[in-house]
């Protein structure tokens, strides 16, 4: 894996995992955070242990890009959270994504907006991807803002899918082509412009 590979925007950067992540992932194992609040409610006694045991694997292996996952840090150098692609070899021209901003401090900053950006680029460049997507739902309208923000356009609803104390509320699916991003990321100035 190359130690120095990263991705830098104007205030975070996208890097592999590194061992001394797992102390983080651990403490960032909170029910009560932002986090869990907002990112999938409605499953049932969520918690990191299943991840943080792939993370420690994932450590074990040799991994070469494209990466399937990055953490996210500051420019200060402090870990902050996550981004994701739920990759499937057998359908290799679209994705999902996700992102886990894990402090709860930091939300409201637009390093979730710069985190997804510098992603998004970075997938469309390294892979043969079509479209990329992500599902969220009625409750964080961070989320759709972000999305909105970086040129995605709600797909699908499924209506009243998500139950969260004891309320439902509409799954929500969006997602971004490939021609759309290219006309979009000029937008945004932390991006290495081809």
């Amino acid at each position: 894996m190359p130690e120095h590979f990263e991705l830098k925007g104007n205030q975070i950067r996208l890097r592999p995992i590194a061992q001394a992540d797992i102390a983080d992932y651990e403490s960032w194992n909170d029910p009560n955070s932002k986090a869990f609040e907002y990112d999938g409610p409605w499953y049932e006694n969520e918690s990191l242990d299943n991840l943080i045991e792939s993370r420690k694997k994932k450590l074990a292996q040799d991994i070469s890009p494209p990466y399937r996952s990055m953490e996210i840090d500051t420019l200060q150098g402090k870990h902050i959270g996550w981004v994701n692609a739920y990759y499937n070899d057998r359908d290799p021209h679209a994705t999902a994504i996700g992102i886990h901003i894990s402090v709860d401090e930091l939300w409201g900053k637009s390093m979730g907006t710069e985190a997804l950006a510098l992603w998004i680029d970075y997938l469309f460049r390294e892979m043969n991807l079509t479209r990329i997507g992500f599902t969220t739902w009625q409750g964080n309208p961070m989320m759709i803002r972000v999305g909105e923000k970086l040129g995605f356009v709600e797909e699908a609803r499924i209506r009243r899918s998500c139950l969260v104390k004891s309320r439902f509320y509409d799954r929500i699916s969006m997602g971004i082509l490939r021609d759309e991003w290219e006309s979009k990321r000029n937008e945004f100035p932390y991006l290495e412009q081809a």
